[in-house]
C-alpha cells in the first residue's frame, strides 16, 4: 500500500483541482461582489440632493407637462406637510438651494433633472391663484417650454411625489424645500423639525 507520507498521484491531481475550483469560486464571488457594491453605490435614496452622478449620459431632460395657456399653474394647496404651493394638478413643487436666485438659470442638470423636473408652462405669463405678492415668471427649459420661477428661483417637481398632496422631497439633501404663499422656502418637515 501507501506509506504514511505517500499521496497517489490521482489523489494530488484530484486535491489540486479541488483547491483550483474553490479558489476560482472565491475570485468569482469576489467580482461579482464588486461590481454589486459598485452599482450599489450608484443607486438613488432619499437622501439624494439629486446633484451628483459625474458626467455618466443620461437620457433626454425630463420635464413636468406643461399647463395649458390660461390654466392656473401654482397655487396653495393641502399636502402631508400642510397648505404649500402646489402646481395645477396639486402637486407639491419645490426650490433647489443651489439654484442663484434671479440669476435666469437651473442649476439642477443632468442626473439631478432625472428626479426633480422642473414645473412648466406653454407661455410666458402663466396664471397663479391665491399667493400672496409673489413675482412669477418663467426662464428657458430643456425642452422648449418655459420653467416657472417664483420669486426668481426655478421650481420643481420631485419623481417620488405621486399623488396630489406628497411632499417627499421636502428637505431632501438638505437642499429641496416646498414653498409658502409669498413663495418663501418652507424649511420644515412633517415632524416640525
Amino acid at each position: 500500500m501507501y506509506g504514511s507520507a505517500e499521496v497517489p498521484q490521482e489523489a494530488r491531481h484530484f486535491a489540486v483541482t479541488e483547491n483550483e475550483d474553490s479558489m476560482r469560486r472565491t475570485w468569482a464571488l469576489a467580482a461579482i461582489a464588486a461590481v454589486s457594491l459598485t452599482f450599489s453605490s450608484c443607486a438613488y435614496d432619499r437622501t439624494d440632493s439629486g446633484d451628483t452622478g459625474g458626467n455618466a449620459p443620461v437620457s433626454p431632460t425630463p420635464t413636468s407637462p406643461p399647463a395649458a395657456p390660461g390654466t392656473p399653474v401654482l397655487k396653495m394647496g393641502p399636502t402631508t406637510l400642510g397648505e404649500v404651493m402646489v402646481d395645477e394638478g396639486g402637486m407639491t413643487v419645490y426650490v433647489y438651494d443651489k439654484d442663484e436666485v434671479g440669476s435666469g438659470a437651473s442649476s439642477c442638470r443632468d442626473t439631478c433633472l432625472q428626479s426633480w423636473p422642473p414645473v412648466t408652462s406653454v407661455t410666458e405669463n402663466p396664471t397663479v391663484q391665491g399667493l400672496k405678492e409673489v413675482v412669477i415668471d418663467t426662464i428657458p427649459a430643456a425642452d422648449g417650454t418655459h420653467q416657472l420661477t417664483v420669486n426668481g428661483r426655478p421650481v420643481y417637481r420631485y419623481k417620488d411625489d405621486n399623488e396630489p398632496g406628497d411632499a417627499y422631497g421636502q428637505a431632501v439633501g438638505s437642499v429641496w424645500w416646498t414653498l409658502d404663499s409669498a413663495g418663501n422656502p418652507v424649511t420644515t418637515t412633517a415632524g416640525g423639525e
